[in-house]
């Protein structure tokens, strides 16, 4: 049975990815925009009885339709330029997920997600096939040209020079780039916890590859007797780790905190040669966003009900 709504109990948080900044990066403003007006909008579907899931994938959507990002419109491209999207869903209360990867023809990626949590009788699905249930289901369809940008395109043949697959490929003559995976973590007002993430992967990815970010337990995991967990960064070290459930082991079987347990975590994520970080809330409300590369685009809303943005690590929100 749930309990009783208490609006003291929201908790927000996104994030627009990790990685590193050009060294003649500007103070980011639009993207600071962004991140605050999602939050605070996300923060305002929870203030008004809606359901953490509710929040997280309203957050979600937004951010893949914002092309600041790598998810949705503004995805990085894999090594034949095409946007493969993933993006999975977690709901606290019991567990639920659901979850697609390798898409390029539904519009909202998370969306999709969703539906598959809500409406099918399975946890992944991938490529053609999930396109197929997306479109059965009655979801908006694109092209995969709905998704690219001239930076990606700009970005894939810069890597393909180089040989890199990478995060996000940088330019220093760039200094306003597109950055990383987006993803949000929310407690309602009935304490319940969710978590949402949608990404492009990497620049240069072989077709067919799938990163942390569909995958339940690695990049994306909420349980209401520990956490809800968004991740960003190298998606195979974050798999590696099994980002998600080695957070949720740490809390449940050894008491850590959820700042305890994330930087545990983190740890074993560099010791597989990862970078990157995560949002997380716990389930008594603690708001931990710790990463270990250069910046986390993110945005919070914590106790106060004020949103709060940071990028760069002494950034006071």
């Amino acid at each position: 049975m749930n309990a009783p709504f208490d609006a003291s109990r929201i908790r927000f948080a996104l994030h627009g990815g990790a990685g590193e900044l050009p060294a003649n990066a500007g103070p980011q403003d639009r993207q600071r925009a962004a991140l605050r007006d999602i939050a605070e909008s996300a923060c305002r579907v929870l203030r008004e009885g809606g359901s953490a899931v509710d929040a997280v994938t309203f957050a979600v959507e937004r951010l893949e339709l914002c092309p600041l990002f790598n998810a949705g419109i503004g995805a990085v491209l894999n090594r034949d330029g095409l946007p493969e999207l993933d993006a999975a869903v977690a709901r606290g209360e019991d567990r639920g997920c659901g979850a697609v990867a390798a898409v390029s023809r539904v519009a909202s990626p998370i969306q999709l997600a969703r539906a598959v949590m809500e409406r099918t009788p399975h946890v992944l699905l991938v490529g053609g096939g999930a396109e197929r249930v997306a479109a059965d289901l009655g979801l908006t369809m694109v092209e995969p040209a709905h998704f690219i940008i001239p930076l990606r395109l700009e970005q894939l043949e810069a890597a393909k020079r180089t040989g890199a697959i990478a995060l996000d490929h940088v330019d220093d003559d760039v200094p306003d780039a597109a950055f990383g995976t987006v993803g949000a973590v929310a407690r309602d007002g009935r304490g319940h916890l969710a978590a949402a993430t949608s990404t492009g992967g990497l620049t240069n990815k072989l077709p067919g590859r799938v990163g942390d970010s569909a995958v339940f337990g690695a990049g994306t995991f909420a349980d209401d007797s520990s956490c809800a967990i968004s991740c960003t960064g190298t998606g195979e070290a974050f798999i590696r780790a099994a980002f998600g459930q080695n957070v949720h082991g740490r809390i449940v079987f050894r008491g850590q905190s959820i700042d305890q347990a994330c930087a545990a975590a983190l740890d074993d994520v560099r010791r597989a040669n990862g970078v990157g970080g995560c949002i997380a809330i716990g389930r008594d409300g603690t708001i931990s966003l710790p990463f270990n590369a250069g910046v986390l685009y993110r945005a919070w809303v914590d106790q106060s009900g004020i949103a709060k943005v940071a990028i760069r690590r002494d950034d006071a929100g």
